[in-house]
């Protein structure tokens, strides 16, 4: 009994310590994301509304053969980078409040009263083509007739090499509300790396950041970022353009 209770004594510092690590490691990431708490903390509930293409047939091999898949029409695809995307925003999310109920919905199934984060722009996401054709007009994705995005006279042009490889790629992040007046955020790129890039630059912002005092400030907002693509990686993410802007 004395042999035990001694071990009971002598583990109390670590777990204090434990403790106390844990704890404040919390307290960081509450004062990193911040300005992402305070804007999702009314809610329990947010929702991400995911790309997603219809691909009625495509092509596979298999023993020497060539053939063809014809896949249900609810049987819905999305590009992998922002699949990647998606993974690390729910990550996020989850460090913010680690009670909320987060929701998958496809477009057209969204709930307004939710905070909404979209992923994907208008060739892969009704959502979010729908938001920025209202409420940032003047902002237009060339693609596939053109590898660029166009905004208040700016262009960000996506970059491939000689092998068809896409090498750079541009972000951007819509901040606005829904017609329920929740937080709505839209995600998106030139490709579907620059989604990824988007939400990196969320996950990474921190509470001095340009990023963050937009979130802080309830406004509606745009901002750019530019990153290199390496294979099926995203490197050197950096924010270009971070603006308040005015109501419609």
């Amino acid at each position: 009994m004395e042999i035990l209770l001694q071990v009971l004594i002598a583990s109390v510092p670590a777990v204090i310590g434990f403790l106390a690590a844990r704890s404040l490691a919390r307290t960081r990431v509450f004062l990193r994301y911040g300005f992402l708490r305070a804007l999702l903390a009314p809610y329990s509930r947010v929702q991400i509304i995911t790309p997603s293409l219809e691909v009625a047939e495509f092509a596979y091999a298999t023993e020497g053969c060539l053939l063809a898949s014809r896949e249900p029409r609810n049987v819905l695809f999305m590009p992998m980078a922002e699949a990647r995307a998606i993974a690390q925003l729910i990550d996020l999310l989850r460090k913010v409040n680690r009670k909320a109920t987060i929701e998958l919905v496809v477009a057209g199934a969204q709930d307004p009263r939710m905070p909404t984060f979209s992923i994907g722009g208008p060739s892969v996401n009704s959502y979010s083509g729908g938001v920025l054709d209202v409420v940032f007009p003047d902002f237009r994705i060339e693609y596939p007739d053109a590898a660029r995005a166009r905004w208040g006279g700016m262009t960000f042009e996506a970059l491939c090499n000689a092998a068809g490889e896409l090498i750079r790629d541009h972000g951007f992040i819509f901040v606005t509300r829904t017609p329920r007046h929740a937080p709505c955020i839209v995600l998106c790129g030139v490709f579907a790396f620059g989604s990824a890039m988007a939400v990196e630059a969320l996950a990474t912002a921190n509470r001095t950041s340009p990023l963050a005092a937009l979130f802080r400030s309830g406004e509606k907002g745009f901002v750019a970022v530019e990153g290199r693509v390496i294979g099926l990686d995203t490197v050197d993410v950096t924010v270009e353009v971070c603006r308040i802007l005015p109501p419609l």
